[in-house]
């Protein structure tokens, strides 16, 4: 099937919630397009009015996973009654409840039965009619509708669509054969689900052909401009911005706000291939590195990103040998508001090797002259003052007495971390990194010695976040198949066992384990005086996370609309964040998939180098690492190899059993896996920037006066990082993005959908911080997370009513004493 052909099948009966409706099903280029006549059951029929059709448009980047099965799937969710009808409950919703950014609560309480079929990636009604009111035209019969497909769409922004009401309740009225009938299920990336069912299975296989074709088109292709970004045209709202969202990010605007750069020294990338004397330092502390000029340094790290003065390029190429990837350590953020300028700095792990002696000298001194140039500049500051020279309003007496610490953070469990040791690579030695102190003497070196420690923080690898939410996404297919409902009516006695469902896929779990590492690191740079190095293994998924979400608590420019943007540009879109291969763009389950495909798809997956660190292995090669561990260590102790052995076993039985969850896999080269014909999942697919996303919904929703943008902002991000409907998030690099696909000239940045709609996604209770006691820092309660129930599609009730019961008990009891 053509990419420019549209397909339209009539009679098919959409199923959702409970709820049904017959329309018609239209295989666009890039959406999947499904229009119907609402009823008008509750509403006087005006028969000198033509009824206009009401369209839900699912995106193909959006489907995660298609499966197809004979039998209504109306029938098959009420055990084989055709007679089958809603519980009273939900034909009798009550309205949404308010939060604090005026959006819904959930969309599993719509007024109408219209809702239980919405999707909820445009959350309320009422924002559905903003998007719909700026993107979708005035609509013709459903015949001439049809037609109008094979134009370009100018100008939408196509979420899924669905307004008004009309859905049927009932489907004993269908004049569907009920034994001939097959049903198509897809389960978005957004957590919403649909069922086509069509009269025969013909037509069902035919249409399940033609939409695995166009949903996996681009990675069938190999061609990433078969995305809807390539032909989309921004409406008049984003096509009229300036500047635009290509040019919100100015690494050197952002580096010199910070303070780490002057304005007059973006031109001036500091010291090139000779060392800088030492005794005869820089004008500068810090510079902007010009090494990575062309990507061929670092082909997953941005053009520009700072260092110390101190540091040339010529030590940078044999640092780079050190660490994975050729990600050193490169310094991202400065404390401004901490009177002492503590930086964050993020690297890839080191590749100390077999025989966990390796070192690198050139990376030591990296490291340290980050450390160093901190308490330089700190030291230079109080010489200012005691000359009488003003600095930043600082007073003398400000500065934070505390000795000056050093802390380098190894997000992973230590078991991951020892067991990459079996792969060459492996976490740092720490006595290494202690070297001599500024304003250091003659005496003694432990006397004069920098403060350095390390701390691991236990952030499980990209395959077991997959498999956490796997099991979420599992639980909530389950329940959109039919309302949860007790035979008494009630609608909320089952909630407890949902619940438990629930905290048993460990999702919170984790969040609250990532937060806690943020709490740590915030608290460390702002009240103790600490400088920190940050890294998991290649330093582009946990790094990441934790990263920008420890910026986002401890500077409040972050906590803008602006400021939000420019953070995930910098620390997620620059420094090389995997976006294609995280959110496996072109790719669906269950999707039928020719052998040339297949075979196209292994090939471009063996010909790049991009596989993780800690990427799934076979048991003989885990059992062959085990043994050279275990022969290079036998003059370290019996003790040391058998800890090792075990580490690695784990860390890589753990990494395949989440990756090889499907069945019946046939080939996997652990990137894509194939069933046959059918489409297995990638690998490297995980929920990443989801839980970023997430535990900035935690931040919001326990100071959501500290945020300018609302929950809405994070939820249409989250679903526009899978759309593929703009281009900032269709690369795994900004080299990608910028050298080799070009997409400022040939799509649109997301930003551009943010800023023309800015009215939407602004919080009306932000309270912009002037001054406050505390900074404008951020501290929070890691240990408080609730589920995210707007994104999930649904009710609070649902997903947090036991730990919303305790809150309200305790509150009562604090209360009462």
């Amino acid at each position: 099937m053509e990419s420019s052909t549209v397909s339209t099948v009539e009679d098919v009966t959409l199923a959702r919630r409970g709820f049904y409706v017959t329309g018609t099903l239209i295989l666009a280029p890039h959406h999947l397009v499904f229009s119907f006549i609402p009823t008008t059951a509750n509403k006087p029929i005006d028969k000198t009015k033509a009824p206009i059709p009401r369209e839900i448009w699912i995106c193909y980047p959006i489907i995660e996973r298609i499966s197809k099965a004979r039998g209504s799937s109306w029938i098959n969710a009420n055990n084989g009654n055709q007679d089958a009808t809603p519980p009273p409950f939900l034909r009798n919703t009550t309205p949404p409840k308010e939060s604090n950014d005026g959006a819904s609560a959930g969309n599993s309480h719509m007024s109408s039965s219209t809702g239980n079929l919405q999707s909820n990636a445009e959350g309320t009604s009422e924002e559905k009619k903003v998007d719909m009111a700026e993107s979708q035209p005035a609509l013709t019969p459903m015949k001439q509708q049809s037609t109008g497909l094979h134009q370009k769409h100018n100008g939408r922004s196509h979420h899924h669509h669905s307004n008004g009401s009309g859905f049927t309740s009932s489907f004993g009225s269908s004049k569907m054969d009920h034994y001939s009938a097959s049903h198509i299920r897809i389960q978005c990336k957004d957590f919403t689900y649909y069922s086509f069912d069509f009269a025969n299975d013909g037509t069902c296989t035919d249409v399940f052909q033609k939409l695995s074709t166009l949903i996996t088109l681009p990675k069938a292709k190999s061609d990433i401009s078969k995305f809807y970004a390539f032909s989309y045209n921004p409406n008049k709202l984003e096509g009229g911005l300036t500047p635009k969202g290509w040019d919100l990010y100015s690494p050197e605007k952002e580096y010199s706000r910070l303070g780490l750069t002057a304005a007059s020294d973006n031109k001036n990338t500091g010291v090139n291939d000779t060392e800088a004397n030492e005794n005869n330092e820089p004008e500068g502390f810090w510079r902007i590195s010009s090494i990575n000029n062309n990507y061929s340094f670092c082909s997953s790290y941005p053009r520009m990103f700072v260092v110390p003065s101190t540091i040339s390029d010529n030590v940078l190429k044999h640092a780079g040998k050190f660490r994975s990837k050729q990600r050193i350590p490169v310094v991202v953020y400065r404390h401004k508001s901490s009177i002492n300028g503590n930086v964050i700095a993020r690297c890839a792990q080191p590749l100390v090797g077999l025989k966990l002696q390796n070192r690198s000298l050139q990376d030591e001194k990296l490291i340290g002259e980050i450390f160093q140039s901190q308490e330089r500049e700190k030291v230079h500051r109080v010489k200012l003052l005691e000359e009488g020279g003003e600095d930043e309003g600082v007073s003398e007496t400000g500065y934070n007495e505390q000795p000056q610490r050093n802390l380098i953070i190894d997000l992973r469990p230590i078991a991951n971390a020892m067991a990459q040791h079996a792969l060459g690579a492996g976490t740092e030695s720490i006595d290494n990194y202690r070297g001599r102190a500024v304003g250091g003497g003659n005496e003694s070196p432990d006397s004069n010695s920098r403060i350095v420690d390390k701390i691991f923080c236990n952030i499980d690898n990209i395959h077991v976040m997959r498999d956490s939410l796997n099991k979420l996404t599992t639980i909530l297919n389950d329940l959109d198949k039919y309302p949860l409902q007790n035979q008494d009516g009630s609608s909320n006695q089952g909630f407890p066992l949902l619940q438990q469902s629930l905290t048993k896929t460990q999702w919170l779990h984790r969040l609250s384990i990532i937060l806690q590492s943020v709490d740590r690191i915030t608290k460390s740079i702002h009240l103790n005086n600490t400088n920190v190095v940050i890294h998991c293994s290649d330093g582009w998924d946990r790094t990441s996370q934790v990263s920008a979400l420890s910026q986002l608590c401890l500077d409040p420019y972050y906590r803008t609309i602006e400021g939000f943007m420019t953070l995930v540009e910098k620390e997620w879109v620059s420094f090389g964040f995997k976006f294609a291969m995280r959110s496996d763009h072109g790719g669906c389950i269950g999707a039928k998939y020719s052998n040339s495909n297949s075979n196209q798809s292994k090939k471009r997956q063996n010909d790049v180098d991009t596989q993780d660190s800690e990427a799934p292995q076979s048991q003989s090669q885990v059992l062959q690492q085990s043994q050279a561990v275990t022969s290079q260590l036998s003059s370290n102790g019996a003790k040391v190899a058998s800890f090792l052995q075990r580490a690695a076993t784990h860390i890589k039985n753990t990494a395949v059993s989440a990756s090889n969850q499907a069945s019946e896999i046939d080939i996997e080269d652990g990137k894509l896996s194939f069933s046959g014909s059918s489409y297995n999942g990638s690998s490297e697919k995980s929920p990443i920037f989801h839980q970023f996303l997430d535990c900035v919904y935690q931040l919001y929703r326990q100071h959501p006066s500290k945020f300018e943008f609302n929950s809405r902002f994070l939820k249409r991000l989250f679903y526009h990082h899978y759309s593929c409907q703009y281009g900032t998030f269709l690369c795994n690099s900004e080299r990608e993005l910028e050298e080799i696909h070009k997409l400022q000239n040939s799509t649109i940045s997301v930003w551009d959908y943010f800023n023309s709609r800015t009215a939407e996604f602004t919080n009306p209770t932000y309270v912009k911080n002037d001054n406050e006691e505390d900074d404008g820092v951020l501290f929070f309660n890691f240990t408080d997370i609730k589920w995210w129930f707007e994104l999930y599609g649904r009710s609070d009730e649902e997903m947090n009513g036991l730990s919303n019961s305790l809150d309200r008990k305790f509150a009562s009891m604090k209360l009462n004493r």
